[in-house]
């Protein structure tokens, strides 16, 4: 085909392998300019990049607040808002605390910590050494029911025993109906073996942790259940040794007198039991408010001693009275005839409530005056003291259960039952037609109902608008599951705190950041792009000369 230049002298072969040949020119100078451009914006879309895999990785890391237990059998959590993990590039500022919050989490902290530190490391230890983490905990509860068969057996032995007695006195002639001794001893055998694998197991698998625990500190527990193995070893082996060619009555005696010992390894379940939760809560409390029972204690000694003194000088008048009723005299000489009486009985009064029983009969046999002293005791002490004691235990008890964190577990995962189980039943409500979806009309018309709104506002969750807030629950399908509805209600429960308004503004200042980084660069693009369309064009200029050249040579 001729062309303009050549004058019809160009044969077809020959503009043939001109075209080839602009065409290559131009791919190579696209190229060329293809690799500048992106080159110039490799570093918008790297920093893209960084900004989407942090917003991955605080995506991903949404549930690590609120994750002591709270998770249904959904997955779901019943936070309100995301928390995310704040690198070391983040500067943290701390709100100024008031001198007494200071000195309260200076208080609390090292307890908080100590039993989540626990919690931490058993996690670990199960996750890392199960048959170490079974042996360390969890076979506590199997050993807690052969201590409660075991108090069983030595319940029934104890009743065989008073059999006997009942027998020796003549006060019965029945036949014991239960089992017979040489059954109980071969159960105590039993038992024997049973406590004594459990401590060789233990101190086999635990070793140093057997008796000291780094966060635990010394196992007194452990030691505890050692030395009733030993004792146990003692009674059972050693004493019938001992003992042998003695009264085998007394041997018996003697038998049974030590085994009652072990009835104490009963309180080990206390705390390791969590069927017994309560009742390790209630031996915390009573470990935790020593300091105030003891002074407790000492205020109502001090009351106690001084009225009783009172009293006794009051009374020995009457006592040596010779003209007044001996029975009376000696009634009186009873209870409040020396120091100690005195104060036994007033130890009485104030703790037994029998204190109707012993004034009565000094106010109507000695003199009604005495009405007046012992009504002011009752008033003061009886009611008032005993009162504010019980509310100072009450106090005690209600901050060592806040600072279980078992407790704290149970009630959260508690919590966040209840909410996620309303929040299920009513996504159950509003699915008209049972598919397990809910649609847009579906939603709107269950959400805008005033009762609905109403039990929205019940769980601290006020909608104004439903049709945003479906689309804000919706995955893109059109459609709700039960999973998304009740997710999404859990994260939009509530209000706002702090720390997830620190995390939207710092998102948002990267956001800013990125923009400005976009800005620059599309400014250098556009500084840069008439340069590369001039060389472009000066190419291509250069590209026809050159071919018109030949052409028309």
């Amino acid at each position: 085909m001729p062309s303009k230049y050549s004058g019809g002298k160009v044969s077809e072969v020959q503009w043939t392998e001109f075209q080839s040949w602009m065409q290559r020119q131009l791919d190579q100078k696209f190229q060329e300019q293809e690799a500048k451009i992106k080159e110039a914006l490799d570093g918008l879309n790297s920093r893209s990049w960084q900004l989407g895999g942090a917003r991955t990785r605080a995506i991903s890391e949404m549930s690590a607040r609120h994750s002591m237990g709270a998770d249904t059998e959904l997955g779901i959590s019943s936070t309100s808002l995301p928390t995310v993990r704040m690198d070391d590039s983040i500067e943290v500022v701390a709100e100024p605390v008031s001198p007494h919050s200071e000195h309260s989490d200076a208080k609390h902290t090292p307890h908080v910590t100590r039993i989540l530190g626990k919690e931490v490391v058993r996690e670990k230890l199960k996750e890392n050494q199960p048959f170490k983490a079974f042996v360390k905990k969890g076979l506590d509860f199997y050993m807690a029911l052969v201590v409660l068969a075991n108090l069983a057996c030595i319940i029934a032995m104890t009743e065989w025993t008073v059999h006997q007695t009942d027998l020796a006195l003549g006060l019965t002639d029945a036949e014991w109906s239960g089992a017979s001794l040489e059954t109980f001893e071969l159960l105590e055998y039993v038992f024997f073996g049973i406590y004594l694998l459990d401590v060789l197991l233990r101190m086999a698998t635990l070793r140093r942790e057997w008796y000291f625990d780094q966060l635990e500190g010394i196992m007194y527990l452990n030691i505890f259940d050692g030395v009733l193995v030993v004792i146990n070893l003692f009674e059972l082996v050693a004493l019938p040794m001992i003992l042998l060619g003695e009264d085998q009555q007394q041997h018996a005696t003697t038998i049974r007198v030590i085994k009652l010992v072990r009835i104490v390894r009963t309180l080990r379940i206390f705390k390791t039991v969590s069927l017994f939760r309560q009742l390790r809560i209630l031996v915390g409390t009573c470990f935790a408010s020593i300091g105030a029972l003891f002074w407790s204690m000492i205020l109502l000694i001090v009351l106690q001693i001084g009225f009783a003194l009172a009293i006794c000088q009051a009374l020995q008048l009457f006592i040596l009275d010779t003209h007044a009723d001996f029975e009376t005299r000696m009634e009186m000489h009873s209870y409040y005839g020396s120091f100690a009486k005195a104060l036994y009985t007033m130890f009485e009064i104030t703790f037994s409530g029998s204190w109707p029983v012993r004034v009565r009969p000094v106010i109507e046999k000695v003199d009604a005056w005495y009405s007046v002293p012992f009504l002011a005791y009752v008033t003061f002490v009886v009611f008032a003291v005993i009162k504010i004691v019980t509310a100072l235990f009450l106090k005690e008890t209600l901050t060592s259960a806040a600072n279980d964190a078992d407790m704290v577990l149970e009630d959260a995962r508690r919590t966040a039952q209840d909410y996620h189980y309303k929040l299920q039943e009513l996504f159950r409500l509003a699915d008209d037609d049972g598919d397990g979806n809910l649609s847009r009309d579906e939603f709107v018309e269950t959400m805008s109902l005033p009762s609905v709104q109403h039990y929205l506002r019940t769980l601290d969750m006020s909608i104004q608008d439903c049709r945003p807030l479906f689309d804000i629950l919706d995955d893109g399908d059109g459609l709700i599951t039960i999973a998304e509805f009740v997710k999404g209600l859990s994260q939009i429960k509530g209000q706002a705190r702090a720390v997830d308004i620190v995390i939207l503004q710092r998102e948002n200042a990267n956001l800013l950041a990125e923009c400005k980084h976009i800005r620059k660069d599309i400014g250098r693009i556009q500084r840069t792009l008439p340069k590369m369309l001039r060389t472009v064009a000066s190419g291509l200029s250069a590209a026809s000369d050159e071919s018109e050249t030949l052409f028309t040579a």
